[in-house]
C-alpha cells in the first residue's frame, strides 16, 4: 500500500466520485418500512425487514460479494480470502415513523446538504457508509493480510436476536466496530433493566372515571404523545388542570369533548431511552394529571395513582423506585416509563432502565419486582443485560482514533453512553460513529437525518480502517 497521505487523498477522490451513488442507495433503503412485524415465514421480524435484507444482498451482489444469510435475520460478506480481523456491523431495521414530522419518514427529503428520512442516521446511512468502504477498500487494494467481515442485521431495535442467530455457528472477527452510536468511540456502555408489568380488575363503572389511557408503542422511545379518555366531568372543569400541568411539566395538555366523553391530549418530546434529560415524556405527564383528579375510586385510578407513585414525572434516575445509583466509569442509571396501556379493566406496561457497570452485581430486577408488585402489579417479563466495556489502550481502538483525529481534527477519545449498541456483548466491539460531536440527528424522534458531509466521511474514515487494519 502506498503511504498514509497519499493513501487518504486516494479514498478521498474514490468517494466523491461515488457520493451520488450512495445517497441513491440510501433512499432505496430508507423507503423500505423495515419495523418489526408479524413474523412470517422465511421473515422472522416481519415482510419488510425480510425485504431491506434482501436490497442489501441485492446491492452487495452487484458489487461482486458473495452474501450468506443466518435465519433470515442477518446477511455478512467478506473481503479477502483470509480469515477476517476486523468486521464492520450494521443495521437496517427501524424504529416506528413516529409522530412529528415535516416529512413523509419514509420518503428520503434533502434539504440544505441533509438527508432525512427514519434510518437517515439509525443505522441505513451507516450501513451504506460501511458498505461502500468495502467496495473503496477492494478497489484500492489488490492483496489483503487480513480479511474483512460486514454484518447488516434485522433485528437490533428489538432485542438483537440476530446477532445471537450469528453467533450460533460463527465466532465474530476479533475487532468489530459498530457505526451505531456517537464518534470519536464508544466503549463503554450501561445495562439494561427492562420490566414488563401488569394489573387486572372488575370493570370500572362508577363515574367520574377514566375509560382508557395510551401511552407510547415502543419500549426504548420515549413517547412525545399520550392520550386518555374519560367520562364525568366537561371540559371546562378540566381547563384548569390541563393549564396547570401543562405549566408544571411543559407538557401540552389539553381536553376535548367527543359526546358525553373527553378525550385528554398530552404532547411533549420524544426521544431514545438511553438519554431520557433530553426528551419530555408524554404519557409521565399525563399520568401526573389524572392522579390529581378526582375521579371516582375504583381500582383502575388506583392503579393510576400508583405509577404516578412509582414513575414521577420529570424522575429519570429511578429515584421512587428505590434504585438511583452510578459508579465512575459510566455514570448514572436512568429509566423511562415508555409504554402503557389501560381499559377499564386492565393495565400493562413497561420501562426501560440503562444500568452502570455497578449494578451488574445486585439484584436489581428483585429490587423492581417488589417495588411493582407492593403496588399491586405483576411482573410478566423481564429483560436483563449487564453492561459492557472494552479497554481503550488496544491497537484497535487507537488506530480508530487516531483516523478519527486524522479526518475531523477533533480529540480523539472514548466515550461512554447509556445505551447499547449493536456491538453489546461482543468481546472486544466498540461503536465508532455515526453521530458527529455537538449534532443531535433525531434519533428514534421526528426528523431524523444525517448530513451528507458525514455520511460520505465516515465512509471514508470506515475504508481507511479497513485498509489500515486488513490491507
Amino acid at each position: 500500500m502506498c503511504d498514509k497521505i497519499e493513501l487518504k487523498k486516494r479514498i478521498d477522490n474514490w468517494f466523491e466520485l461515488r457520493k451520488d451513488n450512495m445517497i441513491e442507495d440510501l433512499r432505496k433503503l430508507i423507503a423500505i418500512k423495515s419495523v418489526k412485524s408479524q413474523e412470517e415465514k422465511g421473515a422472522p421480524y416481519g415482510i419488510r425487514s425480510r425485504e431491506v435484507l434482501s436490497l442489501a444482498t441485492s446491492m452487495l451482489e452487484e458489487h461482486g460479494f458473495n452474501v450468506t444469510t443466518f435465519k433470515d435475520m442477518i446477511i455478512t460478506a467478506e473481503l479477502g480470502p483470509k480469515p477476517p480481523k476486523m468486521g464492520i456491523l450494521a443495521h437496517l431495521d427501524v424504529v416506528a415513523g413516529g409522530d412529528g414530522w415535516d416529512t413523509d419518514p419514509f420518503e428520503m427529503v434533502i434539504k440544505d446538504g441533509n438527508i432525512y428520512g427514519r434510518g437517515a442516521t439509525d443505522n441505513k446511512g451507516p450501513a451504506v457508509a460501511a458498505l461502500y468502504a468495502m467496495y473503496c477498500a477492494r478497489d484500492l487494494c489488490s492483496e489483503f493480510k487480513n480479511g474483512f467481515q460486514i454484518l447488516l442485521g434485522s433485528g437490533e431495535e428489538s432485542g438483537s436476536e440476530d446477532i445471537t442467530a450469528y453467533l450460533e455457528k460463527n465466532t465474530a472477527p476479533p475487532n468489530v466496530f459498530t457505526p451505531d452510536a456517537d464518534f470519536p468511540i464508544v466503549n463503554a456502555e450501561k445495562g439494561r433493566l427492562a420490566p414488563f408489568f401488569s394489573a387486572a380488575w372488575e370493570k370500572d363503572q362508577i363515574a367520574p372515571r377514566i375509560i382508557s389511557l395510551t401511552g407510547g408503542k415502543t419500549m426504548n422511545v420515549i413517547p412525545n404523545r399520550a392520550e386518555a379518555i374519560v367520562e364525568g366531568f366537561t371540559a371546562q372543569e378540566l381547563k384548569p388542570y390541563c393549564l396547570d400541568y401543562s405549566a408544571k411539566t411543559g407538557v401540552a395538555i389539553s381536553a376535548t369533548a367527543q359526546g358525553e366523553q373527553l378525550i385528554i391530549s398530552a404532547v411533549g418530546k420524544a426521544g431514545h431511552a438511553a438519554l431520557p434529560e433530553l426528551s419530555n415524556n408524554a404519557q409521565t405527564a399525563l399520568i401526573e394529571m389524572l392522579a390529581a383528579i378526582p375521579f371516582a375510586d375504583s381500582k383502575g385510578f388506583g392503579y393510576i395513582k400508583a405509577l404516578n407513585r412509582l414513575f414521577p414525572h420529570g424522575d429519570y434516575l429511578g429515584k421512587a423506585f428505590g434504585i438511583a445509583m452510578k459508579d465512575d466509569k459510566i455514570g448514572e442509571l436512568t429509566l423511562s416509563f415508555n409504554v402503557v396501556r389501560m381499559t377499564e379493566y386492565e393495565i400493562s406496561g413497561n420501562f426501560d432502565s440503562r444500568t452502570p457497570t455497578c449494578a451488574d452485581d445486585i439484584d436489581l430486577e428483585g429490587m423492581v419486582r417488589t417495588a411493582l408488585e407492593c403496588e399491586g402489579f405483576n411482573v410478566t417479563n423481564c429483560t436483563i443485560i449487564k453492561s459492557h466495556f472494552t479497554d481503550e489502550n488496544t491497537g484497535f481502538i487507537q488506530t480508530l482514533l487516531s483516523i478519527y483525529e486524522d479526518y475531523t481534527g477533533n480529540p480523539p477519545e472514548c466515550l461512554s453512553m447509556g445505551g447499547q449498541t449493536y456491538v453489546h456483548g461482543i468481546p472486544g466491539g466498540v461503536a465508532f460513529g455515526s453521530v458527529m460531536p455537538d449534532v443531535e440527528n433525531n434519533v428514534h424522534g421526528p426528523n431524523e437525518f444525517i448530513s451528507i458531509d458525514s455520511l460520505v466521511m465516515c465512509g471514508k474514515m470506515f475504508a481507511m480502517a479497513i485498509l489500515e487494519i486488513c490491507g
